[in-house]
């Protein structure tokens, strides 16, 4: 069985960003939320399809144009606990 992260069903996206700076309003919530390059990253692959962490990963390294290593790996699935905290992901096993 694998992880397999989504972008929570309520979640409807409008996307800002200023160079570096991301800020993305949910409508399903009426929140606002600014985040880091990896953080939109991992939020616009999880937006375009679910997936398990190795898929992400890869995905978003593709997308950054960065290693596909364990560092990116440890790095996204700390944003994925965040993102889920939000309530923006959720996540189901499969």
């Amino acid at each position: 069985m694998s992880v397999v992260w989504c972008l929570n069903e309520l979640a409807s996206l409008h996307w800002r960003c200023w160079g570096d700076e991301w800020v993305v309003f949910d409508v399903g919530s009426g929140q606002t939320h600014q985040m880091d390059t990896l953080t939109a990253a991992t939020l616009l692959t999880l937006e375009a399809s679910a997936g398990d962490i190795d898929q992400l990963v890869s995905r978003i390294a593709n997308e950054l144009t960065v290693p596909d290593d364990r560092e990116l790996s440890n790095a996204v699935q700390g944003v994925l606990e965040r993102l889920a905290a939000t309530g923006l992901i959720e996540s189901t096993l499969q």
